[in-house]
C-alpha cells in the first residue's frame, strides 16, 4: 500500500513533536531513540528514514515552535508603544507563577538551555536563531532601539532564567518571588530609554 506524499511529513513532525515534549520533560541525555519512537508510535529502525542522528533531531526541536516567540509576534499595536504594552502582557503571562507548570512542559528555551549548550553547532546555531527572532520581537516595541538592543536582549534573559530559576528551587513561595521580581526587572528594561 502506498501512504499519500503528505504522510512522510505528517510522521516526522510527529516525530519532532514527541521529542521535544521528552527533552523538555527529561533533558537530552535522559531520552534514547527508543523512547521517541515509541512515543510516536513507531518503531526505532524507523528512525534513520527520518534523521541522520538524535543530534540532528534535537536540532529540529530547538528550532521548532516555541510558544513565546509566536505569543510576541500576535502582538498588535499602532505602534511601538502599545507594541511595548503588550510585550509586557506577553512576558508578563510567562512568568505568571500560575503558568509555571505549563511554561515548563512547554517552553524549549527554559527546558533545554544547558543540554544546548552541551550539544553541537547545529542546535547551538538554532537556539542562537530563536533568541535572535524573540529580542527583535522584544524590539519592536521600543521606539529607541538600537539592535541588538541590551535592554531587550535582559528582558528575554530575565524571563528565561527567571523560569529556569522558579522551576529548579523546590520552595513554591520562593519560585514565586523569583518570577516576580524577574517581571518588576522586565518592565524597568522596557520601561526605560535607550542608554538609561
Amino acid at each position: 500500500m502506498r501512504y499519500p506524499a503528505s504522510h512522510r511529513e505528517k510522521v516526522r513532525s510527529r516525530i519532532v513533536r514527541e521529542a521535544g515534549r521528552l527533552f523538555r520533560r527529561r533533558g537530552y541525555e535522559g531520552v534514547g531513540i527508543d523512547r521517541i519512537m515509541a512515543a510516536a508510535r513507531l518503531t526505532r529502525g524507523g528512525f534513520y528514514g527520518y534523521f541522520r542522528s538524535k543530534a540532528q533531531l534535537f536540532a529540529e526541536v530547538v528550532s521548532g515552535d516555541h510558544d513565546l516567540l509566536e505569543r510576541l509576534r500576535a502582538r498588535r499595536g499602532e505602534g511601538p508603544e502599545e507594541l511595548n504594552r503588550a510585550t509586557l502582557e506577553v512576558l508578563g503571562g510567562y512568568l505568571d507563577p500560575s503558568h509555571r507548570a505549563s511554561i515548563g512542559r512547554g517552553c524549549t528555551l527554559a527546558t533545554v538551555s544547558a543540554d544546548v549548550a552541551r550539544a553541537g553547532a547545529p542546535a547551538r546555531a538554532a537556539y542562537a536563531e530563536v533568541v535572535a527572532a524573540m529580542v527583535a520581537e522584544i524590539e519592536r516595541g521600543l521606539p529607541d532601539a538600537r539592535p541588538p538592543d541590551d535592554r531587550a536582549l535582559a528582558s528575554l534573559a530575565l524571563c528565561v532564567g527567571g523560569i529556569v530559576l522558579s522551576r529548579a528551587v523546590g520552595d513554591g513561595a520562593l519560585a514565586d518571588r523569583i518570577e516576580r521580581a524577574a517581571f518588576r526587572a522586565v518592565e524597568d528594561q522596557l520601561t526605560r530609554a535607550a542608554g538609561d
